[in-house]
């Protein structure tokens, strides 16, 4: 069985699209673990509605706001299948997410699946996470690994899927720095336990009030990439055995904490092979992209 967590609230404009897309999947062998975070809008009574309509749907509803982290572990810890899936309550999943992702993941800790970005409406835009250079060719779970310290997450969480034994490892996640979709994709990635599938899975809505719709400034996200770093190095022992990855989050580190101008001019090279594989530009977008390194900590 897989299960579902989905952590709402305030989530009434946009909840039933989503729920009625997981209840309309082509895997039906499923639960919905939902945990609301104190609404204050009619978010509880749809979430009731539907518990009452489909014994598989079970609705948790905390007496006080926790935040989305713990709001989020919560749900996880209250899952019961081999494998859970993560839903966003604003998002649309397509009717094959489910069954695309459990055929794929095979004895893997993670599966992920692509994502197609919608308006608010859920009319499709060209925009795909990953995208069509970031799919075709960063296909070795070294590149992959590099991406994710170097850039950015290329796995949305609500087209992920994992195993129970990811749970038991990684679960709970304990600081909003390391999102989970991203400490999940690396860690699996790092030790070569992550099978990616291009199809698209889920409509990933684009709207004015979610959480987590804002970019970071370059500062912020060099700030929370070398923290990131940090977490995953200090998290995973299994990472630390293998010798290439070791050095990729050696390496990250220093490139995100080290502003001296020096280190900067000896680890060009670095630089420039670095930005090669996160951006697949030609000489000159390459050769601008690591000018910009001398004068900042972050690719």
């Amino acid at each position: 069985m897989i299960s579902i967590a989905m952590a709402t609230y305030n989530g009434k404009t946009f909840i039933r699209e989503q729920l009625d897309s997981i209840l309309a999947q082509t895997e039906q062998d499923f639960e919905i673990v939902i945990c609301d975070d104190a609404s204050t809008d009619s978010t509880p009574q749809i979430l009731d509605e539907y518990a009452r309509k489909d014994s598989r749907i079970r609705v948790y509803r905390n007496e006080k706001n926790l935040g989305y982290r713990e709001n989020f572990n919560k749900a996880v810890s209250l899952c019961k299948g081999d494998f859970v899936a993560f839903s966003d309550q604003d998002d649309l999943w397509l009717p094959n997410h489910l069954e695309t992702l459990h055929k794929a993941i095979g004895d893997n800790l993670v599966c992920g699946g692509r994502t197609v970005r919608c308006r608010e409406d859920g009319s499709t835009l060209k925009e795909f996470s990953p995208t069509p250079y970031q799919s075709n060719c960063l296909t070795s779970q070294k590149d992959r690994f590099i991406y994710q310290c170097y850039a950015f997450n290329l796995y949305q969480g609500a087209s992920q899927l994992i195993s129970r034994e990811a749970v038991e490892r990684f679960f709970p996640i304990e600081n909003d720095e390391y999102a989970h979709d991203w400490s999940l994709a690396a860690n699996a990635i790092g030790e070569n336990r992550f099978v990616y599938t291009d199809t698209v899975v889920t409509k990933w809505r684009k709207h004015s009030s979610q959480v987590t719709h804002k970019r970071h400034s370059r500062e912020v996200r060099k700030n929370r990439l070398a923290q990131f770093a940090l977490y995953m190095w200090s998290h995973n022992e299994k990472l630390k055995k293998d010798h290439d990855i070791k050095e990729i989050l050696r390496k990250a580190i220093e490139f995100h904490t080290n502003s001296r101008l020096s280190y900067r001019l000896k680890n060009l090279a670095h630089a420039w092979r670095t930005s090669k594989t996160i951006y697949g530009r030609n000489f000159t977008g390459t050769l601008k992209t690591v000018l910009g390194y001398l004068f900042t900590a972050s690719l």
